[in-house]
């Protein structure tokens, strides 16, 4: 039971009001999985797609004769960066925004202003502030090959991240964006798995199995782990480790093809693609520890390139309403000058204020007992009463009524001086 308790001299005023704890922030929601279907099989075009996590409700996103891919969903779930190569056959960077909607009700989509120097933009990641898009640049006139570069939304404001020796592929900003993920090429087809400190420029390779392809490493949401695909077992599989390369496990081990691991936004699951030959890809999903594979997609097409959104849910504003039990009384109070010999009752009245977050509260005074001068006592007890004692929700500076009165009899003893009684008065609650 929850109290507050106010002390006294026929009358008192203080107030109190306890704070509830700061409400546990809620997990991330899992959302929609976009993924590419391409036209047909062996076809250069395919648009970008999204579904529920169990599969259901598949809906085109993207409307265009290009070949669209490389999803990733924006942190909050509403939009969707993903590369594009329009008819001029340039790989680009385009948005999809689902909180914008054309004449037909689809979501409409904006190319990102392209580079000025004819380089090409392909594996876009939003920074995770949504600041920014990390991307693959390449085709420049001067380049060590693929390199990782920055720029705003918008297309502007290109900026290199790193230009390191090889192709860079995949790359991504840790959850603090305090590291940059990404796959370098070592040599021919052989791959690796590195992290730059992005205040140092430090890499650090995590994962190198030589001579063999390790690629498409993916961050969880909490930057502890990361998921991958590996060539190691001959075959491609989907590995997971620790964030500082610690702990490595495989997933999936069989003779299909298992790449592109995307992470739910809770972090309990993997999105991936499952290729059983050239032709015939799918989206799968499956728990972290590789059970629970569960196949989502099942088209004659190839389905490929997933990448698993968060739930924006609708847009909420609110606040917090901190736990408060707060009961003011409104000052002293006198039952006037007792006249010795006389028989009389004498009555005086204050107010009080409740104001309470709870489900109920009640209202109580100690037992008021009899006036006291020193050693002396009235013989008969002060009475005290109140109206409302009891309120069944939540109030704001709610009124109370409080009367007290005191009987004396003509032969009751009265000694000179002042007769007093301290009170207390409690607003409590079960239902905090």
């Amino acid at each position: 039971m929850t109290y507050a308790h106010r002390a006294w001299l026929l009358a008192g005023a203080a107030c109190l009001a306890s704070a509830a704890p700061a409400a546990a922030a809620e997990p991330p929601v899992n959302g929609r999985i976009a993924y590419t279907t391409l036209s047909a099989v062996g076809a250069a075009d395919g648009n970008i797609w999204t579904m529920d996590a169990d599969g259901s409700d598949k809906q085109q996103a993207v409307f265009d004769p290009y070949y669209d891919a490389q999803s990733d969903w924006s942190p909050d779930g509403t939009r969707i960066v993903f590369r594009s190569r329009p008819n001029d056959t340039a790989f680009q960077v385009s948005i999809v925004d689902f909180r914008v909607r054309d004449a037909a009700g689809r979501p409409v989509t904006t190319e990102v202003a392209r580079p000025t120097d004819g380089t090409q933009s392909s594996q876009p990641a939003w920074f995770p502030d949504m600041t920014g898009i990390v991307y693959r640049r390449t085709n420049a006139p001067v380049t060590t090959a693929g390199d990782v570069w920055a720029m705003d939304p918008d297309g502007t404001n290109r900026r290199v991240l790193y230009a390191g020796p090889g192709h860079q592929w995949y790359p991504s900003l840790s959850p603090d964006q305090s590291k940059l993920l990404f796959s370098t090429t070592v040599q021919g087809t052989d791959r690796n798995i590195q992290v730059m400190d992005m205040a140092t420029g430090v890499v650090t390779t995590l994962f190198d199995t030589p001579g063999i392809h390790d690629s498409a490493p993916a961050w969880s949401p909490d930057g502890t782990l990361i998921a991958f695909e590996s060539y190691r077992d001959g075959d491609s599989e989907l590995l997971l480790m620790n964030a500082d390369g610690s702990n490595v496990r495989q997933l999936t081990n069989n003779t299909n093809w298992e790449e592109g691991p995307a992470w739910s936004p809770d972090g309990t699951r993997l999105a991936f693609t499952r290729a059983y030959d050239n032709f015939n890809f799918d989206i799968w999903t499956m728990k972290l520890d590789g059970t629970e594979q569960r196949q989502l997609t099942t088209s004659l097409v190839p389905e490929e390139s997933p990448d698993w959104g968060r739930n924006p849910g609708p847009a909420t504003v609110g606040g917090t309403v901190p736990a408060t039990l707060a009961l003011s009384l409104a000052g002293p109070v006198s039952l006037g000058t007792f006249i010795p010999g006389i028989a009389r009752e004498y009555t005086a009245s204050t107010t009080a204020t409740v104001t309470s977050t709870a489900g109920s509260a009640t209202l109580s005074v100690s037992a008021p007992g009899h006036l006291t001068n020193g050693t002396f006592t009235l013989p008969q007890p002060l009475q005290v009463s109140m109206s409302p004692m009891a309120w069944t929700g939540p109030v704001s500076n709610a009124g109370v009524a409080i009367a007290f009165k005191q009987a004396i009899g003509a032969t009751d003893p009265l000694r000179t001086g002042t007769y007093t009684k301290t009170l207390t008065f409690t607003l409590a609650t079960t239902e905090p």
